[in-house]
């Protein structure tokens, strides 16, 4: 397998500019924006895990949904092997916060729900669904209902429904935030598993630094007010990875771990409005 410097880039991110309308008008009636990101820049290479963190406000999960096609940029481009993203796509499959699974479908049919508008057999979509059931490891829950599920399960569910449609880049949104810390170190080596298992280009939006060191092969950190990249931090440890509370125990993963917090908690020089 190459290395990740030498595979393609699947998805690039060029200029990326966003600002929103206030409400309301200002001292001179004119309309006021907040400008939320500013001239974001970086690509993520084929099979490659990218997670951006920054302080709560620097613009992460609008940047992802703007990558998703859910909101639109102001100026720039996001691009997927070449090509300008415009809308939401299945090339793209998005994993939120919370895994939002309809409680009426069993963990089965909950897989099965993004694949029913794609003119697949009821055979083929079962086949599909208990296909990505194994990868998580639930095929015992599949015919259970969402409050029979455990959080950790449900996110699990979550990830198999975006990745039913076989999207070539997987966005993920704080998956495991709201998950206790057992739960939370059990989900991360588990995507990690997955990852090496379907080499999925992966866009992981944290606030956990352990947690992005941990996943990635890069780190983009995000400076606020407007967001815009700050630095990308290269993580050097080789996968398969050892364990969370192991890799934490190596210097190099507390001196990345000091850098980082280091790029957070200091200010960046003010941008012009």
């Amino acid at each position: 397998m190459a290395e990740m410097g030498e595979a393609p880039v699947k998805l690039s991110l060029k200029g990326v500019c966003k600002s929103f309308r206030l409400r309301g008008t200002g001292a001179d009636g004119q309309e006021q924006f907040i400008n939320v990101l500013r001239n974001v820049n970086f690509d993520v290479r084929q099979g490659e895990i990218v997670s951006i963190i920054g302080e709560s406000g620097c613009g992460k999960t609008t940047l992802l949904r703007i990558v998703q096609g859910l909101i639109r940029l102001d100026s720039g481009a996001i691009e997927v092997d070449g090509v300008p993203v415009k809308k939401p796509g299945r090339d793209r499959g998005f994993v939120f916060q919370q895994a939002s699974l309809l409680p009426w479908r069993t963990a089965r049919q909950n897989i099965e729900f993004g694949l029913e508008l794609q003119n697949l057999t009821r055979a083929q979509r079962a086949q599909r669904a208990n296909e990505l059931l194994a990868l998580v490891g639930l095929s015992h829950a599949a015919d259970q209902l969402p409050h029979q599920l455990s959080g950790g399960m449900q996110q699990r569910i979550g990830l198999a429904r975006a990745m039913a449609i076989n999207p070539e880049i997987l966005l993920m949104d704080e998956p495991f935030s709201a998950l206790d810390a057992q739960t939370r170190e059990v989900l991360q080596a588990e995507l990690l598993r997955i990852q090496a298992e379907t080499h999925k280009t992966t866009l992981f939006v944290t606030h956990d630094l352990d947690e992005a060191i941990y996943l990635s092969n890069r780190v983009v950190v995000l400076a606020a007010k407007p967001g815009r990249v700050k630095k990308i931090i290269d993580i050097p440890f080789r996968h398969p990875r050892p364990e969370l509370p192991e890799l934490r125990g190596d210097p190099l993963f507390q001196d990345i771990r000091a850098e980082m917090w280091e790029l957070i908690r200091t200010p960046a020089p003010a941008v012009a409005a």
